[in-house]
């Protein structure tokens, strides 16, 4: 069969594969849909609100945890006397009960917009923000194929439409928990306040998504020394994450693994 031929025959299949017709679900109550949900979450240190973001409302105790440690606000989870969540016409408030200084820290640093589910530090009103708390990790040697390997496919077992996912592994490669929202930043967070509240630190973080710097900062100020991501990260993740010494992996969705980085 010549390439002309076989080209063919694969267009011809996936044309097949196309649905025959579209279908009408204007008048589907958009609650019985099978679509993500996200809803305006507010982070407040006491009375001061810090961020608002659109999150997936599930695990938001351990999201803002993981938040104000990665934003670098807390440096111990013990400064963090309590957590409620209210519920608003719209949306929901996250409030943390902090000592004052902190509560000072995170109206000096208060972001200048909103974000979004996508966004990490969209608003930050100064570039020397964005790249607070970065710095260099110990030596560790990256995981092992075999252990990338089921990362990925514990990642296939728990795929959720829409949704985003972050999971984490021990050095041995047990499973250690996960974080699950309809932004990738925000399963990061959740994932990172779960070990905060647990004591425990994964060795590998694998993320649904593609790479951008929140993430490598996110990682590097969680202690965490790999972080593998399904998609491409960006040249500036690449950049921060060899100055930081994390290992940098990319999966290519499954295809293929690549190091980005790494200090072993």
């Amino acid at each position: 069969m010549t390439a002309c031929t076989r080209s063919q025959v694969a267009s011809a299949s996936r044309a097949d594969e196309r649905p025959a017709e579209l279908e009408d679900a204007t008048a589907t109550p958009s609650d019985t849909l099978a679509g993500p949900v996200e809803q305006p979450v507010t982070l407040s240190f006491n009375d001061t609100a810090f961020a608002s973001v659109l999150a997936t409302p599930e695990a938001l105790e351990h999201w803002a945890l993981g938040f104000a440690w990665s934003e670098g606000l807390i440096t111990r989870t013990a400064q963090v006397r309590d957590i409620t969540v209210d519920r608003l016409r719209h949306g929901v408030r996250v409030r943390l009960a902090v000592p004052a200084h902190i509560e000072q820290l995170a109206a000096d640093r208060r972001r200048v917009t909103a974000s979004a589910s996508s966004c990490g530090r969209c608003g930050s009103a100064e570039e020397a923000q964005m790249l607070e708390g970065l710095r260099r990790l110990p030596p560790t040697p990256p995981p092992s194929v075999p252990r990338l390997n089921a990362a990925l496919e514990w990642l296939e077992e728990l795929a959720s439409p829409g949704m985003h996912m972050a999971l984490a592994l021990d050095e041995h490669g047990a499973r250690l928990g996960t974080g699950r929202d309809i932004g990738r930043h925000n399963a990061l967070d959740k994932l990172i306040g779960a070990g905060l509240r647990e004591g425990r630190r994964p060795a590998l973080v694998l993320i649904s998504s593609r790479c951008s710097l929140e993430l490598v900062q996110k990682a590097v100020r969680a202690d965490i020394p790999t972080l593998a991501t399904l998609s491409l990260p960006s040249n500036l993740a690449v950049e921060i994450a060899r100055l930081c010494a994390l290992n940098l992996i990319c999966c290519h969705r499954g295809r293929r693994l690549t190091l980005l980085s790494g200090n072993h």
